[in-house]
């Protein structure tokens, strides 16, 4: 081979390359999946084992060499050479007759049956065994008297003359019903607006989405394991080991990377440790409750110590108030606020002071000035300046027209914005603040009810007292001060402060306890007896729950390598591949096949094929001018579309053997049903064809070019015989007039029945026939001999010419019904008439019928209408 046919890639290459680059357990299954094996239970469980391998989980185990089989066709049960031979013993299906038969030719073969024959049964019988888009269901016998038999059938399969009997449903799980699809028109057209997965493709490329499958039960039976040992960590709570050790912290952070060996430093727990640990229990008790009287003692005190720090704080704050300083600044507030107050007077009666008006510049006065100045502005909406000439007095309401009236007012404003006034009102407002300070002071530092007056009382009552006095003489001298503010008067005060040093002499005192009290010897011993006796019991407990603790850290460990497991870079990996093929090797077939088929059935009306790949799986979607097509084409031009597509995704593998069609042509004109018949007659040279059809036009295109190219066929006819659907005539149909012109297709079947090898069942079976094959021979009697072609069956025109031979003759035709009638009481196998008596067909019954049969079809011929 040269060095350029080695580079050249194929999708077989393609595959295996990809196989070939994958780890043990996902090279096995894709082997199983092309070799076309079914993938079981029990091989995805070997997947699971040997993945478990890869992600060290399990011990390695000495594995086979694996080598990839490629079978392009791969799927269970693959035949390559494969036909669908008949369909017996239909039960519980609808309404429909049973111990029939359908028996079918390697090329076409046609069912005809009006509306209400019974087609729908067997169709939907046949969607739910093979391939299908739209898998009906099936409804049972209602008209069963007895109890509903179960849903069945026999399907005979051969290849290369092997006989394959399959029953339904037993064995749908055989792969040979996914070689055979059915086209439902209706489903079709409506398949259209949707995108569709291919359900026929190479197993190369099928291999990516199966694939994608297992690995989604290969990950759900991981996590299922997973959660079986994800629990909780119930050592590094307190439940177990309570308190502090180096086993308790080893244990609160086990991990995956915990080394086990640290712990075992610690096993085993000897009888010695045992006694030991029994010590120091009881040495631990016996010294905390003894220390227990002196710990509440500790708490105590360091409660007084606080709030004695908080109370002198506040004793500071209060001292500040009442130092000679701030006595001093008082008096110099009040001194201020009042000469301040006298300039401010003096100014306004000198200026203002008039025999009409009485107490000019008092406090009353300068409050009367203020609040006309503010309702002054009011009146002019602080745009101008209150009053002008013409404006009318605030009082009197008369009118302002003198200069003195209106200077005299803005002289009040004047006096209000005065520089005296407003250095008055400031001192006034420093003083106002100053007397809230006092008010606000606090002066009841010790209440009764307080904790740290109960403790003062009972240990440093001098203090106690003390401080209260202190408070009490401030208290005092805070109300002379308000008073004095009050009533605008300085007043010679002393100061009042608390000596804050005997609080901290107490203080002291107090962290000397404390401090005594922490620092006792007893406490460190205790800790440390706490902490061996912790020490002895975590180690006690460790060699009892060792292997609990062995079995969680194993588990851990497991959990953290099962989720090292990336099934999503797997995934990711085989769709893209899939979608890379698929564009490469598969989508453009399919593109050309369905442009092909196109042209066959006359359809070009410019689809456009989108053609993708989601999740291993290719998929298309059809789209007329960015459309759906459904909403653009007429219902018969949908119906081509979709015909084109079905058998484009058949034809494009070798895995479909055959298609099976209901009703393709309905509301189609005559000439696309003559193009689809065509197609279908070419179809069947390459692949079983089986046709369910109520039209007669159809049917009669379908026989017409089989003929002319010499391509075997059968055509059946199923009929509603007195209520009961799917009665089966096997090689009849209203277009066999040239075979049934005589009596020869019904000698065929006397001459078998004669037989005397041929049993009874058999015999039953060919009499029965020949009766139908008798009738058929009766009803072509009638249209071309007695009616001499008037009306044929299958042309629109009416040969009124031929109306000239036909002779009608009342007896000839009495007998005639009389035999036709006597047919059909025979291939129905009993009667529904009281003048007959059940009888079973014999082979003399049908060779007599022969003979009456060849008489009158001789009397018919012999005759001729007088002139």
């Amino acid at each position: 081979m040269t060095e350029n046919q080695e580079d050249i890639k194929t999708l077989e290459s393609e595959v295996k390359a990809f196989v070939n680059a994958q780890p043990y357990w996902a090279k096995y299954i894709c082997c199983e999946i092309l070799s076309g094996n079914e993938i079981t239970d029990e091989k995805i469980e070997t997947t699971f084992s040997f993945l478990l391998e890869e992600l060290n989980l399990k011990e390695e185990t000495t594995k086979p060499e694996l080598s990839i089989t490629y079978n392009p066709n791969a799927t269970d049960d693959f035949k390559e050479e494969l036909t669908f031979d008949a369909l017996i013993d239909v039960e519980g299906v609808n309404a429909l007759k049973e111990n029939q038969r359908i028996e079918l030719t390697p090329n076409l073969t046609i069912l005809y049956g009006v509306n209400g024959a019974g087609k729908s049964g067997y169709i939907r019988l046949l969607k739910n065994s093979f391939y299908s888009k739209d898998k009906e269901q099936i409804v049972e016998n209602v008209n069963q008297e007895n109890e509903n038999k179960p849903i069945s059938a026999q399907f005979h399969f051969s290849s290369n003359g092997t006989q394959i009997p399959l029953k339904y449903p037993e064995d749908l799980e055989n792969g040979i019903f996914n070689q055979f699809a059915v086209f439902d028109g209706e489903i079709g057209k409506r398949h259209l607006k949707n995108r569709n997965d291919f359900s026929f493709r190479p197993a190369g490329l099928r291999l990516f989405n199966e694939f994608n499958s297992v690995l989604e039960k290969l990950n759900n039976r991981l996590i299922i394991e997973i959660r079986s040992k994800s629990t909780l960590n119930p050592f590094a709570n307190d439940d177990i080991f309570q308190g502090e050790s180096e086993i308790k912290t080893f244990l609160s952070s086990l991990s995956h990377n915990s080394k086990l060996i640290d712990l075992q430093k610690h096993l085993p727990f000897t009888e010695e440790e045992k006694s030991k640990k029994l010590e120091s229990e009881k040495k631990y008790d016996d010294l905390k409750i003894a220390l227990s009287q002196k710990d509440k003692t500790l708490k105590e005190l360091m409660i007084i110590k606080q709030q004695l720090t908080a109370r002198k704080k506040n004793l500071e704050i209060t001292n500040q108030w009442f130092a000679q300083t701030q006595l001093e600044s008082v008096n110099n507030l009040i001194s201020d606020c009042k000469t301040k107050k006298e300039i401010a007077k003096k100014q306004g009666i000198e200026k203002f002071k008039s025999e009409k008006i009485n107490n000019i510049g008092s406090e009353e006065w300068k409050v009367f000035i203020q609040a006309a100045e503010k309702f002054a502005l009011k009146q002019k909406n602080n745009e101008t300046i209150y009053p002008e000439i013409g404006d009318n007095c605030l009082l009197c309401q008369q009118p302002i027209n003198e200069d003195l009236q209106k200077n005299l007012i803005q002289s009040y404003w004047a006096y209000i914005a005065s520089v005296s006034e407003q250095e008055a009102k400031t001192a006034q407002e420093n003083l106002d603040k100053t007397r809230e300070g006092y008010e606000k002071l606090d002066f009841n530092q010790f209440p009764e009810s307080d904790i740290l007056t109960s403790w003062l009382k009972e240990n440093n009552a001098e203090v106690l007292k003390y401080g209260k006095q202190i408070l009490e003489n401030q208290n005092t001298l805070s109300l002379n001060i308000i008073d004095a503010i009050n009533k605008n008067e300085t007043r010679q005060f002393t100061e009042i402060k608390t000596d804050l040093s005997i609080f901290d002499t107490v203080l002291n005192e107090l962290n000397t306890r404390i401090k005594a009290l922490q620092e006792n010897e007893q406490n460190k011993i205790l800790e440390l007896l706490l902490k061996e006796k912790t020490y002895l019991a975590h180690k006690e407990k460790l060699s009892i729950r060792y292997t609990e603790i062995e079995s969680l850290h194993k588990n851990i460990i497991w959990v953290q390598k099962a989720n090292s497991f990336n099934k999503q870079w797997y995934k990711t990996q085989s769709t893209n591949t899939e979608k890379r093929l698929s564009n490469d090797y598969f989508n453009s077939d399919y593109i050309n096949a369905f442009n092909q088929e196109c042209d066959s059935l006359n359809g070009k009306f410019g689809i456009i094929i989108d053609a993708k790949s989601s999740d291993a799986q290719s998929n298309r979607q059809l789209f007329l001018k960015g459309k759906d097509p459904s909403a653009i084409l007429s219902e018969g031009e949908q119906k081509v579309i979709a015909l084109a597509d079905f058998i484009a995704e058949t034809n494009i593998t070798t895995i479909n053997k055959g298609i099976v069609f209901d009703d393709p042509v309905t509301s189609l004109d005559e000439e696309r049903k003559s193009t689809i018949a065509k197609r279908l007659v070419d179809l069947s040279t390459q692949k079983q064809v089986v046709i369910f059809t109520h039209d007669l036009v159809f049917v009669s295109g379908l026989i017409n070019f089989a003929g002319d190219n010499n391509i075997p066929y059968e055509c059946h006819w199923i009929e509603n015989r007195n209520g009961i659907p799917g009665q089966v005539w096997l090689r009849n149909s209203p277009t066999y007039e040239r075979v049934y012109r005589n009596a020869e297709p019904v000698k065929a079947f006397y001459n078998i029945a004669k037989r005397d090898e041929c049993p009874p069942a058999e015999r039953e079976y060919q009499v029965r026939s020949g009766f139908t094959a008798l009738r058929t021979c009766y009803e072509v009697l009638v249209i071309n001999d007695l009616f001499k072609n008037v009306v044929q069956r299958y042309n629109e025109r009416v040969s009124v010419d031929s109306l000239s031979s036909v002779y009608f003759d009342e007896e000839l035709i009495n007998e005639l019904l009389d035999s036709f009638a006597q047919c059909c009481r025979y291939m129905e196998g009993h009667t529904h008439s009281d003048k007959y008596a059940y009888l079973k067909p014999e082979p003399q019954n049908l060779n007599e019928e022969i003979q009456r049969y060849e008489a009158i079809r001789t009397k018919i011929k012999r005759n001729k209408k007088s002139p």
